[in-house]
Parts: structure tokens; sequence; C-alpha cells
């Protein structure tokens, strides 16, 4: 029996091997056993991934971040310990280098956001950075962002037992705020513990000149009627005043009373301080005991910096210190640097998570809300109409976890994150049926990409000229997700760039291609490199060869070398001595493309002819011929046999154009149909597209 079947789509990319038996699944029939250095094509076939352009080496780079003002104004920070480079993409050069407190540990961990000209950076060891440009590109600066009126820690918020009062209650106003005198103990009042209080006696100097004595008392435990002269076990005799109200350490702290804030800004004395009205006080009546508060800001060295940051509807999201891991603080409507807390709709607020499987927020991205990812849950903080603080409101939506080193990424209206594990992909998006958040899995159909190679810990989207999502995976390995969900393409491919890959970017350009870069680490050198399927090997370097020996890159292997003259591709040949590249007298003065091949794979399955439950598994299978159908493509081969793809008009001894059309091969043996091989490879450093592949084949049942 002879059957002709047609192998022209790959949109389930390459399977994992839990699936090579579901054959009555039609991923079985659009998808591949495996797939290197191909990129499945949404139009059907699958191409030569891009090889890369070496472009500097870069030692100690540890990460790239794209700083993008618009299509024509792109810039890449590459990040070092302690340092950051400004690279123009366009020029390839450095446009300026400066300063910053990260570690080379740190770095991996950073989070960042970009509004326009300027970019906040976190990290739970570091105050807030601030990168910024100049609107013309020509400064540079990356410095600790200064808030006007940082978050605060209202745990740590104190209410002296004093009577206080301010000389001012005008916003704006420059005032003195004086905490009064410690009062006396009264039978009658409830004390809380530290209260301070005096007490105030006489007694008889030499039997009869009377003495006033004054103590001073802190107590020890909560209290009503427990004189401080007499029941130590609730009071403890101090040896002055006690403890200051204020002290050095207060600037920069808040003093909330009467209804109003006060922002202090110099310290005067233990019971004055001096300050900003920043929120109009009701009067300047004295407030009693308790009734007002001292409150430090949030982000310090003991609470911890923020982990996470976004930016939504003008304002700036932070969220997660150490000592509050849960919560998420919003600024002002346009003031980045504005953290109080008011009930003003414009101004700013803060919310916590908090359900059974609310863990410290990861990552904060914003779509339709802000989304949280927690290493328990997903949530989405938005609200029913204008977000402002009374409206606010926090959801869980779904229950799958983040991974923690993996930052997300945006694709239209998805957010790709890693699941809790490191090693499968999901992708969280609205969804009217359900009116929320679903994360559905990406990685379902290639489980055993991220297990094989240590997870995913970098996810870079480019979506030009093939939108595909280059996954950067723990050993340094790459994987690639053809993603278009209009058409039902996610296909996933691995890839080797011959190093350990460090970190991915990419960026817009005006017009045509997006670009995408990349650090390589080859034989302990980090190079900066480019992706183009312009370039048919890796770290590629091209010379015009006045002279006919080239130094040879140590850290490269494997090398191969091309030309390009019109619209012909051809390899050429050359000695590799080991330290030097000579190529033949008849190259001098021609330029010359060189660097590392590397190898494509296309595995097919052994196609299922029958219909589930039926199955070809004991039949024997020979394929009679084979039609390819290739697009600028030369030198394939197939089941390891090199594919001359010559035609009767072409010249033998001219330089061959890559070809495009159909090419008819007889091959094959008798062999059990789960062995029939169909293995298409290529290994030249020259162009390989594959469209679509027909096979006939005869089937003898057993």
């Amino acid at each position: 029996m002879k059957r002709t079947i047609i192998k022209n789509n790959f949109s389930a990319g390459e399977l994992a091997p839990t699936l090579y038996t579901r054959t009555d699944i039609q991923q079985y029939s659009n998808g591949a056993k495996t797939l290197t250095n191909v990129i499945p094509l949404v139009e059907g076939g699958v191409r030569k991934r891009p090889g890369t352009f070496f472009l500097a080496e870069k030692a100690g780079a540890v990460r790239l971040i794209p700083f993008v003002v618009s299509s024509e104004n792109s810039f890449m920070l590459i990040l070092k310990a302690a340092s950051i480079e400004v690279f123009n993409p366009r020029t390839k050069t450095v446009v300026a280098t400066l300063v910053t407190p990260y570690t080379a540990a740190q770095i991996p961990d950073i989070q960042f956001v970009q509004y326009r000209y300027e970019m906040f950076m976190t990290h739970k060891d570091v105050p807030v950075q601030r990168f910024r440009s100049s609107e013309d590109f020509t400064n540079w600066e990356m410095a600790q962002f200064g808030f006007a009126h940082p978050p605060l820690d209202s745990d740590n918020a104190r209410s002296p037992y004093r009577k206080g009062a301010s000389s001012s209650k005008e916003l704006g106003r420059k005032v003195t705020f004086n905490a009064r005198a410690v009062p006396t103990w009264s039978s009658t009042t409830a004390y809380l513990a530290n209260d301070e209080v005096k007490v105030v006696y006489t007694v008889a100097v030499d039997g009869w000149f009377p003495k006033t004595v004054t103590e001073y008392y802190k107590a020890l435990l909560d209290s009503t009627s427990k004189n401080p002269r007499t029941e130590p076990t609730y009071w403890e005799l101090l040896a002055d005043s006690g403890n200051d109200v204020f002290s050095a350490a207060d600037v920069g702290s808040y003093i909330e009373i009467n209804g109003g804030i006060i922002k202090i800004t110099r310290f005067i004395d233990e019971n004055n301080v001096g300050g900003e009205v920043v929120k109009k006080l009701d009067s300047t009546i004295e407030a009693i005991e308790r009734s007002w508060l001292i409150t430090p800001p949030a982000f310090n060295a003991t609470n911890g910096y923020p982990r996470c940051c976004t930016y939504y509807k003008q304002r700036l999201v932070l969220a997660n210190i150490n000592k509050a891991p849960n919560k998420i603080w919003f600024s002002a409507v346009g003031g980045n640097g504005n953290f109080l807390e008011t009930t003003d709709d414009a101004d700013a607020f803060s919310i916590v998570s908090a359900s059974g499987l609310s863990n410290s927020i990861l990552f904060l991205e914003a779509q339709r809300g802000v989304v949280c990812l927690t290493s328990g849950g997903e949530y989405l903080v938005d609200s029913t109409g204008t977000l402002t603080p009374t409206t606010v409101s926090i959801t869980e939506h779904t229950a799958f976890g983040a991974y923690p080193v993996t930052r997300p990424e945006r694709i239209g209206g998805e957010l790709l994150f890693v699941q809790r594990g490191g090693e499968r992909l999901r992708a969280i998006s609205y969804r009217y049926e359900v009116d929320g958040l679903v994360s559905p899995e990406v990685s379902s159909l290639a489980s055993h990409i991220g297990e094989i190679h240590g997870g995913i810990s970098a996810i870079s989207y480019q979506q030009e000229p093939e939108s595909i999502v280059w996954c950067v995976l723990g050993d340094g390995k790459v994987a690639s997700i053809t993603f278009n969900r209009d058409q039902e393409v996610l296909a996933w491919a691995q890839h080797d760039f011959g190093g350990t890959v460090l970190s991915m970017c990419s960026m817009p350009t005006q017009l045509g291609s997006d670009r995408s870069f990349m650090l390589v680490q080859r034989s302990n050198i980090v190079c900066l490199e480019e992706l183009s399927f312009d370039a048919y090997v890796d770290s590629q370097r091209s010379v015009t060869l006045a002279s006919l020996t080239v130094a040879k890159p140590a850290y490269l292997s494997n090398l191969s070398a091309y030309q390009v003259n019109a619209e012909s591709i051809y390899e050429v040949s050359f000695i590799d001595t080991g330290a030097n590249i000579e190529f033949p007298s008849d190259l001098l003065n021609s330029t010359v493309n060189f660097g590392q091949s590397f190898e494509c794979v296309a595995e097919i399955f052994p196609p299922e002819l029958n219909q589930n439950p039926l199955s070809s598994t004991f039949d024997k299978a020979k394929i009679n011929r084979v039609a390819l159908f290739f697009n600028k493509t030369l030198a394939p081969m197939i089941n390891d046999e090199l594919v001359e793809l010559f035609t009767f008009d072409d010249n033998p001894m001219e330089a061959q154009k890559p070809y495009s059309g159909i090419h008819m091969l007889e091959a094959g043996a008798w062999n059990d149909w789960y062995k029939t091989p169909l293995i298409i490879s290529h290994n030249k450093p020259l162009p390989f597209h594959l469209q679509a592949i027909t096979m006939q084949m005869s089937i003898n049942e057993r």
C-alpha cells in the first residue's frame, strides 16, 4: 500500500518525549522530534536560526537591559559590577559609563521600570536608583532616587506620652514643633508600657526644713493607680528626665498631629524640632498625650528596600521590603517621589496582599491593573473606577506561583512568567468569559526543555522579523518560542550558540526588524553579539584581506568562512593553524566572513497513517520518494546525505545562488514503521529554509 504524506507545518514545535506516542493529537502531526538551531515559522516551515555578529569583548558584563524612549531612540544598558555602560546600537559605541552601587551578584536581581527619559531600578539591599538621560541623549545620570515624601513605616511609629504643639498649621509653612514637659503622675490615668511621668513630693531636711524632690519614672507594664514610688514592678526610676522625645535620627520622619502632617527637617533638641507642614493641620491646639505620632520612613537598611517596581496610571509603584514583603506602595499621580498617604483621590496610598496563598511579592507588571506575582499566586490590584486610595482593591486570580529568578516578559496582551520551580512557562492574561486573569501553560508540549537545561533564567521578546520569545536556560543554552496566538502557533526549539549565554535583550527599530543582542561567555571571555538572520555563523567577523593571515580568536572553535557576492553565497576554504587563519591567495583584498559554525537539525516523527485507535506500530515502511520544498537554501542534508541542488541551468564552475523550489529524491529501504528515519540537517555557513516535505511511502502490514 502506498501513501503520500506532506509535512508543511511545524506549529507545535519540538515535542517532549512523553508525547512521542500521542499520535491521536494534532500536535503530533504539527510537531517534530527534534528542532535544534532552527526556527519554526508561522507560515509553516523551518529556517536556520539567526547567527550572531561579534561586536565587542565585555569583560565583567553580567546583564543587558533595554532603554527605549522611542523606536528611533533606543539604547542598551550593559551592567557590570559597580558600573553601567550605555550602548548605542545604531553606532555600536558606548556613549557613557556610569557608576552604580550594584555588585555583580546583585545585578541579576535588579528590577526596573522605564517612563520616557528615566528608569527606576530596585533591589532589596540597595536604595532605589534612578537612571535618566537628557532629551537630546547627550547627558546621562545614575543616582539614588530622592523621595520628596517617602513611604512611611507605620508599624514603627512612636506615640510619645507628651503633649505637643506646632507653631503653625498652614500648608508649606516652616514650623517649630514642641513636645511639652513630662506630665505629672496621676492615680486616675491609665498608663502604657514606656510612658514617662514625673513625681513631685517634699521631704524634711534635718528633720524640719522642707525640700521639693522631682523624680522621673518609665512604665514597665500597663497600669492604673500604681504609685511609681511604691510599685517597682510597674515603674522604673530614671536618672534624669528619661528618653528624649526627639533625636537627630528623626530628621526625615513625619509628625501626624491634629489631622495634618509635618515633615521633620531640623533637629533642635530633645523636645523641639523644625519642620515643614506638608498636610494642613486642623488647628494649632496642643495635642494631648499619645494623640500624635512620629513615623519614620519605611525604606532603610534595617527594614530593607523595595524589590519590585512598575509604573501604572502615572503612579510609580514599589513593593516588597524585608519587613513588609506583601505591601505595595503607589505614589501620588504624576509625583514619582511623593508617597505621602492621604484619602485624596490623586494622593499616594498603600495596600497589602493577604490570603492563604499570599507570599512575598516577586514581580509587579502593569496590565489592566497591577499584576502581582508571588511565589504562591497571582493577584491583580485594580478598582471599579478611577484608581484612588478609597477604591483600590487586590484580588487573587490564579494560584500557580512565580519563579523568583526570572523577570516576566510582556507580549501583546499577555504576560509570560516562569512557574514556581523554574521549568515551566505560563502566560497570564485577562479573559472576558471569566472576568479575570487566567494563566494557561505555554510549555506543556515542550516541558522537557526547561527540565533538562536547569530551568529558564531569562526571557526576551523579539517581535520582528519573526515573533520569537527567546528563553535563556539555566545551563547557558537557549530555547525559542515562535509565538503567534492569532495563528495558534506556540512552537519551541532548542539552540546552542557555542558558549554560555548570560543575558539577552531585544529592542525596536524605526523600520524593519527588532534588534536582539546577547552576552555570551566563550572560554571565559564575555562577548557582546547581535543576532541576525544575515549572519550564517556565530560570533561572525568580517575582514577585508589585506593580508592572507588573520589572527584567530582563541575562544572560537569549529570555524567556517564564507563570502557573499551579489546573489551568490559560498563557503571558502582556509587553514586553521591554531593561532591564525590562513586563506588562499585568490582571496587577497576580498571580504570574508568567518565565525563558529553550528548545525541545524529537524527530525520528523514517522507519520501515523491510521486513525485512532488503529496504529501503524507493527507495520513495515519504506520511503520511496521525497519531495523537499526549499526557499533560498544551499547544501541541505537528509539522513546525513548531502542534497545537491544544482539544476541543468546552473554552471558548476560558478558560485551557486540559493535555491528556491522543489527537489525530488529517490530514497529508502524497508524498516519498522517507528524506525523510519527522516532527519533534515544543515551544517554549512550558508542559508537554509525548509518549507515542506512530501513523502511517498510504501506500507506492508505484518
